[in-house]
């Protein structure tokens, strides 16, 4: 039998952190490959005349890493505690949810795990979603793990 590739994504938000936990608590099962990504900000879009001063730039890319880093050791430990080894990718990209899935594809992906800020309609469809990009343009089953304390925006 085939093993079965769970891609879940992370950010440092709570609904990222509760996807987590509910994949560790109702969906992991031994044997799974289980891959983390995480999407940073997109410092790379800017040419020379628009956005941030070329220093300023660099204050950012170094922020960015700096906070995929620790997101890198607090998810690493999160799985170590609970037993399951994981491969964690920080993946570059101006489209998350198409990095996401491009990432999904090349491994091969049976499932694809993410947190739902909960936004409501107007919202959502005014700045977009990458869990409903991800939902919606995705080759395998995507579990959307909507944190219990956001309130009923549908």
């Amino acid at each position: 039998m085939a093993q079965s590739v769970v891609l879940i994504c992370v950010d440092p938000s709570k609904h990222s952190d509760y996807a987590l936990d509910y994949y560790l608590k109702h969906v992991h099962k031994e044997g799974n490959v289980v891959e983390v990504v995480h999407v940073p900000e997109f410092w790379d879009c800017y040419g020379p005349m628009e956005g941030p001063t070329p220093g300023r730039l660099q204050e950012l890319r170094q922020e960015t890493a700096q906070a995929t880093a620790a997101l890198r050791d607090k998810v690493t430990n999160i799985l170590t505690a609970a037993g399951v080894q994981a491969k964690f990718e920080a993946l570059q990209g101006k489209e998350p949810w198409e990095t996401i899935l491009d990432f999904a594809r090349k491994v091969n992906a049976t499932l694809i795990v993410i947190g739902s800020r909960g936004m409501g309609k107007v919202r959502r469809t005014f700045l977009g979603s990458v869990s409903d990009s991800v939902l919606h343009h995705a080759d395998c089953p995507v579990l959307i793990c909507r944190h219990p304390h956001v309130q009923g925006q549908h």
